[in-house]
């Protein structure tokens, strides 16, 4: 009797060990180039549909908890609808990091996120900076983009973007991209030592060491 077919094992991302690699190293020498004290701000996108809701408070909470001591900045806080499109390129080179609330329409289980034709465009200007952009999904919590699918969808004059979570995503798993993101958003305390930055690398570092011979 032959083999039955292995069953089909669900990404847990979608770039390849070297994007990974060259990810992780990035956001390392982000945490290396921060001086103690300095402080950290990080841009929430959500649309409007979503920050109006009477859970969104709750949902900030959430990303607050995963990004202790950083300063979140919503929409409301630096811009206006008459403002927004001059303020923003002013701005955004003031925000270390980005995080961004996606739409889905299948429910809140859904691994499949839209965003609008702004935050898009938010997304392109801080990926172009090297600096870490991560989704908020409802049952995932925060997601690398490195880690997603991206297509873009629409039409020219209307571009959105479409990003796929990998199914196999777990966000207890502590996938080593979050680590480096959440690293790379973590201010720098006074007592910081040089051993504990080393530590902190090694542990990022180790998933794609090369096997010992």
């Amino acid at each position: 009797m032959p083999d039955s077919a292995a069953p089909d094992i669900p990404p847990v991302t979608y770039a390849t060990a070297a994007q990974q690699r060259a990810y992780i190293a990035a956001m390392q020498r982000i945490r290396d180039a921060r001086h103690p004290g300095e402080p950290v701000r990080v841009y929430i996108s959500a649309p409007p549909l979503i920050a109006q809701r009477p859970q969104w408070p709750e949902r900030l909470a959430k990303i607050r908890n995963r990004l202790p001591g950083v300063e979140l900045l919503q929409f409301g806080d630096l811009f206006t609808p008459e403002n927004y499109e001059d303020q923003w390129h002013e701005m955004a080179p003031n925000f270390d990091g980005l995080v961004v609330v996606g739409v889905t329409k299948r429910g809140p289980h859904s691994h499949v996120y839209r965003l609008g034709e702004v935050a898009r465009l938010e997304v392109i200007d801080m990926v172009k900076t090297g600096r870490p952009v991560l989704l908020h999904a409802r049952k995932y919590g925060l997601v690398p983009f490195v880690d997603c699918k991206i297509h873009r969808v629409g039409t020219p004059e209307r571009l959105r973007t479409k990003v796929t979570i990998p199914a196999g995503w777990d966000p207890k798993d502590y996938e080593p991209t979050l680590n480096a993101a959440l690293g790379a958003l973590r201010p720098r305390k006074a007592e910081d030592r040089q051993t504990g930055q080393a530590d902190e690398r090694d542990h990022l570092t180790r998933p794609f060491a090369a096997p010992s011979q």
